[in-house]
């Protein structure tokens, strides 16, 4: 019978109607908790499919996957698979590119009000036994007609500026790849991104992880943020430096910062990012609501089967070639910001 690998099925495992799908295509499914290589290469080597998660398929362990006709990434991001080698092999790679954009956006959001409104700070000092001033406090902000500033403007960065606005926030954004087209009928205003740096109270980060974007907000950046902004990411955690994140936080250049993703998950127990009241912390979860987790289960494993029977995935991750040029345009101005897994 043809198998296909479940990679990290203690976190993410499928429900009885997926695996229902695979039945009634003869497919058989095999579970695999964690994503360690080793266990990979041993538990993929005879699977014709494998749904991808947290793991990190690079060339070398593309090459113990002999039977391999598809790897699905459930999630938009594919930064942990070598595309190149996977294709090199014959190996179809699947992804789902409208993966969280609403749950994402939402969570944004709600890391924005929270930093606003102070509210896991609130929370610490009441469950220990007090009741905080304002000045205890420090201050909260409204944010009717203060700024949210967007770096990347694809389909997250979108959901989150139509929420934004309907808060009566003002929204600027920086993104080489969307024309003042697209932004103005939206509401947004583009601009530069040392712009969007200099005016934003709330800058949220939005772009994939690429050469380009590794420590896009770095010492310099943060340098020209304004000293009462808060920072926010759910895209990737590598995108911003975040050593120079703790020293501009050591230095009060800037106010504080949400962040659902870091440059390690977990995080090291000792590591300078924890334990700060003015940062705000949540584990890669923005799109682990049970909607956008059935979404994907169901997107990718559809594609698995297509390629299975023969047919073209409804999405295959982007190509170099020529004939792909606009396809990798389109990605670039959707602004894939999932997660590895999303690195969900």
């Amino acid at each position: 019978m043809t198998r296909v690998l479940l990679t990290d099925s203690d976190r993410f495992p499928f429900g009885p109607g997926e695996a229902r799908l695979l039945w009634d295509a003869g497919v058989a499914l095999d579970e695999l908790p964690g994503h360690d290589r080793d266990a990979i290469a041993r538990a993929g080597a005879g699977a014709v499919g494998i749904f991808v998660y947290h793991a990190r398929f690079d060339a070398g362990l593309l090459g113990r996957l002999g039977a391999c006709r598809v790897l699905a990434r459930c999630g938009a991001g594919y930064d942990n698979i070598d595309v190149a080698a996977a294709r090199a092999q014959g190996i179809q790679v699947t992804y789902v590119p409208e993966y969280g954009t609403d749950d994402v956006a939402e969570h944004a959001l709600a890391l924005l009000l929270a930093c606003a409104r102070r509210i896991a700070a609130s929370d610490r000092a009441v469950q220990a036994g007090g009741w905080p001033s304002f000045a205890e406090l420090g201050p909260m902000r409204r944010l009717s007609g203060s700024t949210l500033g967007l770096i990347g403007f694809g389909r997250i960065a979108r959901a989150l500026a139509a929420r934004a606005i309907g808060l009566r926030m003002q929204v600027v954004a920086s993104d080489p790849y969307v024309s003042v087209r697209v932004a103005e009928p939206l509401g947004v205003r583009l601009c530069s991104l040392e712009e969007v740096l200099g005016q934003a109270r709330y800058l949220s980060v939005h772009v994939p992880l690429t050469e380009d974007t590794r420590h896009l907000i770095g010492a310099a950046a943060l340098g020209r943020m304004r000293s009462d902004c808060y920072l926010i990411n759910t895209s990737r955690g590598e995108v911003i430096d975040q050593q120079a994140l703790v020293d501009a936080l050591d230095e009060g250049q800037i106010a504080g910062a949400a962040l659902d993703v870091l440059d390690r998950e977990p995080p090291a127990p000792g590591s300078a990012i924890l334990h700060r009241a003015n940062v705000l912390i949540t584990p890669h979860s923005a799109a682990f609501t049970r909607e956008a987790l059935e979404d994907v289960r169901r997107t990718a494993l559809a594609d698995v089967l297509r390629v299975l029977s023969g047919q073209p995935p409804l999405f295959p991750v982007p190509g170099l070639a020529a004939d792909d040029a606009e396809l990798v345009q389109s990605e670039r101005r959707s602004g894939q910001d999932e997660q590895a897994g999303r690195r969900d």
